[in-house]
């Protein structure tokens, strides 16, 4: 008698997608949970619950020198157009719809001195030169960044910066064959840089990407430092020490320690360290869990200041307690759903399309964010004029 075997229904395009891209087979899920990490330090650095979150930061610089050494750096040959097509699907269209949506909400109603000044960061940050912006008008860790939606996209700006200089790297390297002497040579002249603005007490040097660039280094010379040869015991406990002073150093580091400061080393060797050590049992039990939040953790980030914002200002009381856990719970909502229906879908748009539509969507994003650029400093250029 003829037997027929089930149909297994194929799964769905959004469910294969959300697998792949949260429990991946082909990438290393514990660099991902060190992702999850530093969000989580930022998040609840600002939330007012943790001292110490702003080292997220930087575990964020380390751990995106160590991808873009591999993008940049690594690829042989070098294919410049691709480079700089990924990087603006990439960060482009979730920073052009969060800035967009907040404007959209909030300008309208605030006072006119704030209208002028969010207005005009928003611009700043459109181009990617939110943290000029920032070191001329507010220190990051004083009371009034709560009144700046966009504060924290200077991050993203330094981010951005670093990709301009290694994008010139890529295309000068192949010229010399010193390439570890040229990154040792920036990692050195940053560090002693840093070192300078912390004797002579910078504040605002936390926003420069001079002072930042030794971290960026640092994770772009994993690709050139020999790979660390541990047995597997020792492998883990190296691990957990690492892990340990990045937790620690959250915990309890005061604000002194941001950087400029000798004390943010610590944790960014911690960071590269743990890269260092892939397959390590402690990364399975320890961070891979974390890792779905570090898939998701730049659309975390995007949102999650705008939201503690904005919630500030409709509330008229400096948010805490049971309403700040409820305003970073709706946080998560949005930045999922900003992964899934934006970022997202750029990078797929990205991938499928022909490279001629690819450049020309390129063009379009660039456009879109100078366009709402030039829209929010004429809204500030009034704002104050009037």
């Amino acid at each position: 008698m003829l037997q027929l075997t089930p149909i297994q229904p194929a799964p769905s395009r959004w469910r294969t997608i959300l697998e792949n891209d949260f429990f991946p087979k082909n990438r290393r899920r514990d660099i991902d949970g060190l992702r999850g990490l530093a969000i989580a330090l930022v998040v609840l650095f600002h939330a007012g619950w943790l001292q110490g979150g702003f080292i997220g930061v930087d575990i964020f610089v380390v751990i995106s020198g160590y991808f873009m050494g591999r993008s940049a750096l690594m690829q042989h040959p070098f294919q410049p157009v691709r480079f700089v097509c990924r990087r603006l699907y990439r960060l482009l269209p979730a920073l052009l719809c969060m800035i967009a949506a907040i404007s959209a909400g909030m300008l309208w109603w605030v006072l006119q001195s704030d209208r002028a000044d969010i207005a005009l960061n928003g611009a700043y940050a459109l181009v990617y030169l939110s943290n000029i912006w920032a070191s001329g008008h507010v220190g990051y860790f004083q009371g009034q960044a709560i009144a700046y939606p966009f504060l924290h996209t200077w991050s993203l700006s330094l981010e951005m910066q670093f990709y301009a200089i290694i994008f010139v790297m890529a295309l000068l390297l192949p010229l010399t064959h010193h390439r570890r002497l040229v990154l040792s040579a920036i990692f050195t002249a940053s560090a002693a840089y840093c070192a300078y603005a912390w004797y002579k007490g910078d504040s605002q040097a936390y926003y420069n990407i001079f002072d930042r660039l030794w971290q960026f280094s640092l994770g772009t010379m994993i690709w050139m430092l020999p790979r660390l040869r541990l047995s597997r015991g020792m492998a883990n406990l190296v691990y957990a020490a690492a892990l340990a002073v990045i937790v620690g150093s959250g915990l309890f580091y005061p604000l002194r320690f941001a950087c400029p400061s000798y004390m943010t080393v610590f944790p960014c060797i911690a960071v590269a360290v743990i890269i260092m050590l892939p397959d390590t049992k402690m990364g399975q039990w320890c961070l891979v869990p974390l890792s779905p939040l570090g898939v998701i953790s730049y659309s975390v980030y995007l949102w999650h200041w705008p939201g503690i914002v904005v919630a500030n200002y409709l509330l008229f009381f400096q948010v805490h307690g049971a309403v700040m856990a409820g305003v970073l719970a709706l946080v998560m909502v949005v930045s999922l759903l900003s992964y899934v229906f934006v970022e997202r879908t750029g990078l797929d748009y990205e991938d499928r399309v022909s490279i001629a539509a690819r450049n020309r969507g390129a063009g379009l994003l660039v456009g879109g964010c100078l366009l709402l650029a030039a829209i929010l400093a004429y809204i500030s250029h009034v704002s104050r004029v009037h």
